[in-house]
């Protein structure tokens, strides 16, 4: 016999552990593949062996499995992905050790074909530990891509406990932090799927050495027993039955403790031994800092999608006598803010002052700045109602920022005409100027010029006044519809002509009916290519 402590074992290259009849240097199972023959002789062929094998095609998905390889690993089934079945990754080349019932096992690949993978499962000869150095660098490994590969907070809990069993124990528990009272666990057991779930803090000191080990006092980790008579639900399932051993050790990374791994063995498993325990330690690293990751990452997500949250566009409010419509659309995927932004603020007297603006550029700093801007407006309006002096405010206030950004604004105040019109007073900060669509169809662009808000200190902003008739719309846009580039060669913008054209001939529209015109016809134009943040505010002074 080989002194393993002497001379560590060294697994076979892949290929020269399959044996049995071969095709020249081809394997059998490769025959199978390249005799296309169906998957249910296939099957008939592996039932006749004594082997554990099974065949996974090139999506990972395994199509049949020997009588064998089923009774070692049940949850190896026709159909199932090989990454949902516990201890294999999505794309693996290298064999995989794992324990079924105590005993350790080998699963070792080859390619049988085209796109296809048969794997050979053997007993590790002489029933060799698991915790040797060979496998247990192979599981490390193995577990901390697995643990790397995802992000999300509930993922990671899931596969913390799942990976660790059987190979660690027969059961595992994460146990996070208290937070108001209540502490947070993930279990899974040998016999059953990830449970989850929440128990009040005392529930804790069911488990001796437990608050140690959530304090730092034990680094290390420690052995623990449950106390006599004390209620366990969290830690042990049903019919589960005594434990034989149970090890606790903290989820530690940089110095703070994110939670307890707890280990459980069966009473017929026993005691989890000092070899095992090291590993643990090794195990629960590995644990501590993807744990940490995806809490890390959950944070900064939340915070993202607070922030994002506030920086949307508000509902529309309801102003008497009018219909609103907008739409909105970042140039950067995957954001859903951007640099262009519109507001409408109603009034105590029955009007609403409304705008859009553009900030120069585009993603999350354009976006910032968009927001602060809405936040002045949304003061200045208290102590300043008339277009043009708010500008000038406004201009005062981002100069002060030093940021050397800028933005282009269009303000408009708005009042009920005695007819049941609407009488508006525009300004602009160097704009694209607003369009009108008259009752008759007829376009009309507002001329109100005026400098960029944010880079003079004594800046011109002009104001002008138009009167809706009921039925007409008044359109503020931003120019990233008008500088939107598509057509034959995509290099030709969409322009105001274009703008016109989209908006011509709607009269008896209302203002949502024309703002999706508008952005239908600018979807034609880009015809899928990238583009500038795009806003659209209209307003209707509606049908008495």
């Amino acid at each position: 016999m080989v002194d393993r402590q002497a001379t560590p074992r060294i697994p076979a290259p892949a290929r020269t552990v399959h044996s049995g009849p071969v095709h020249g240097d081809v394997p059998w199972a490769r025959q199978l593949v390249h005799r296309a023959v169906g998957d249910e002789v296939w099957q008939s062929l592996l039932d006749s062996s004594d082997r554990a094998i099974f065949v996974q095609d090139s999506d990972g998905v395994v199509r049949v499995v020997s009588s064998a390889a089923a009774d070692v690993c049940p949850a190896l089934v026709p159909g199932v992905h090989l990454r949902e079945v516990e201890g294999f990754a999505a794309e693996q080349d290298d064999p995989v050790e794992l324990t079924y019932a105590g005993v350790g096992w080998r699963w070792t690949p080859c390619a049988a074909g085209p796109g296809h993978t048969a794997w050979h499962g053997a007993e590790i000869d002489e029933a060799e530990p698991w915790c040797d150095n060979c496998g247990r660098s192979r599981f490390l490994a193995n577990t901390s891509r697995l643990l790397a590969s995802s992000l999300h907070r509930g993922h990671t809990l899931r596969s913390i406990v799942q990976l660790a069993v059987p190979t660690l124990a027969d059961c595992c528990v994460v146990v996070l932090p208290a937070r108001r009272g209540r502490v947070e666990w993930t279990r899974f057991t040998r016999s059953g799927d990830a449970e989850h779930g929440r128990v009040g803090l005392h529930a804790l000191r069911a488990v001796t050495g437990l608050a140690e080990v959530f304090s730092g006092e034990s680094d290390r980790g420690r052995r623990a027993e449950l106390v006599p008579e004390a209620r366990a639900d969290w830690l042990l399932p049903q019919g589960f039955g005594a434990p034989g051993g149970i090890f606790a050790l903290p989820l530690r990374h940089e110095d703070l403790t994110d939670g307890a791994l707890v280990l459980v063995n069966s009473g017929e498993r026993g005691e989890i031994d000092n070899a095992t325990a090291e590993m643990v330690r090794d195990y629960g690293a590995r644990s501590a800092v993807a744990l940490h990751s995806a809490d890390a990452y959950s944070a900064q997500a939340e915070a993202t999608a607070v922030l994002e949250a506030s920086l949307l566009p508000a509902e529309l409010p309801e102003v008497p006598g009018t219909a609103w419509s907008a739409a909105y659309r970042p140039a950067q995927r995957g954001l859903r803010v951007g640099g262009d932004f519109y507001d409408v603020y109603p009034d105590e007297d029955g009007g609403a002052l409304f705008l859009l603006g553009d900030v120069c550029g585009n993603g999350v700093e354009a976006a910032a700045l968009a927001g602060r801007i809405r936040q002045s407006l949304q003061a200045l309006r208290l102590v300043e109602a008339q277009p043009a002096r708010l500008l000038h405010l406004l201009n005062r206030a981002i100069l002060s920022t030093g940021d050397n950004r800028f933005a282009t604004l269009v303000l408009g105040a708005l009042r009920r005409g005695p007819d049941g019109g609407l009488r508006l007073t525009l300004a602009s900060g160097g704009h694209p100027c607003p369009v009108l669509v008259r009752a008759d169809g007829q376009v009309e662009e507002v001329a109100v010029p005026g400098t960029l808000v944010g880079v003079l200190p004594d800046p011109h902003f002009g104001e002008t006044e138009v009167v809706l008739a009921p039925g007409e719309v008044c359109l503020l846009y931003s120019d990233g519809v008008t500088e939107a580039r598509g057509g034959s060669d995509g290099v030709e913008q969409f322009g105001l002509s274009r703008l016109c054209e989209a908006l011509s001939g709607g009269a008896g529209l209302n203002a949502a009916e024309l703002t999706w015109q508008v952005e239908q016809e600018l979807d034609r134009w880009l015809g899928g290519r990238d583009h500038d943040d795009v806003a659209l505010l209209a307003v209707q002074a509606l049908l008495s």
